[in-house]
């Protein structure tokens, strides 16, 4: 049977070697053994980080964990030892990360919900994905003129028809220089216009 050495330190003991710096001083100056439980702990997170990946494209896929890394972490083999040690710190981050699993997403969700209520939005568990896309559409588009006129316009078209959902991200620009004006629309009144009409209401 062969001789197992045991490394001279164990990473879950010191979180400093799950950083860029100490995955670079430990691949720089570590002992033959120290690699390899470094490889073999980058492999276990890997298989763990990729069963979450799976998790979160089937329950919230529309999450910035999932969108980020959807196309999963390298293997070991396929790595560059130059680029190892980053590699080994941004894997570590997302499986320490509680956004990486289910229940953090569901505990995010919660208190997104709960904090978008506090401030007056009718935000809930069915149109929670079509806030989080307006939201950030808005935030793609750099349209923060204000996190209170974010939240209104959002507000205004959680109300809206499926259907006239994407006229209205098509054209953020213009209205959200006059969602004062929108919220005092009837929503059945929005629900009517075509969005041509709705900009020639607001004089754009």
């Amino acid at each position: 049977m062969p001789r197992v050495t045991e490394p001279s330190f164990q990473f879950w003991f010191d979180e400093k070697w799950y950083t860029t710096e100490g995955a670079k001083t430990m691949a720089r100056t570590g002992t033959k053994d120290d690699l390899a439980t470094m490889r073999a702990e980058y492999t276990r997170m890997r298989d763990v980080a990729q069963k979450r990946i799976k998790r979160l494209e089937k329950q919230f896929p529309e999450s910035k964990a999932y969108l980020r890394h959807q196309k999963g972490f390298a293997k070991l083999r396929e790595l560059d030892p130059r680029d190892f040690p980053k590699a080994f710190s941004e894997l570590a981050k997302f499986v320490k990360a509680k956004a990486s699993t289910v229940s953090g997403q569901k505990a995010i969700k919660a208190k997104t919900i709960k904090t978008w209520q506090e401030q007056g939005i009718d935000l809930n568990p069915k149109n929670y994905d079509m806030a989080i896309k307006i939201l950030e559409e808005l935030r793609h588009q750099k349209l923060i003129y204000g996190s209170d006129k974010v939240r209104e316009l959002a507000d205004v078209m959680l109300h809206l028809d499926d259907s006239k959902i994407n006229q209205w991200l098509d054209n953020l620009d213009s209205l959200i220089r006059h969602t004062d004006q929108l919220q005092m629309i009837p929503i059945t009144e929005l629900n009517g216009y075509s969005m041509d009409e709705v900009l020639e209401l607001l004089g754009e």
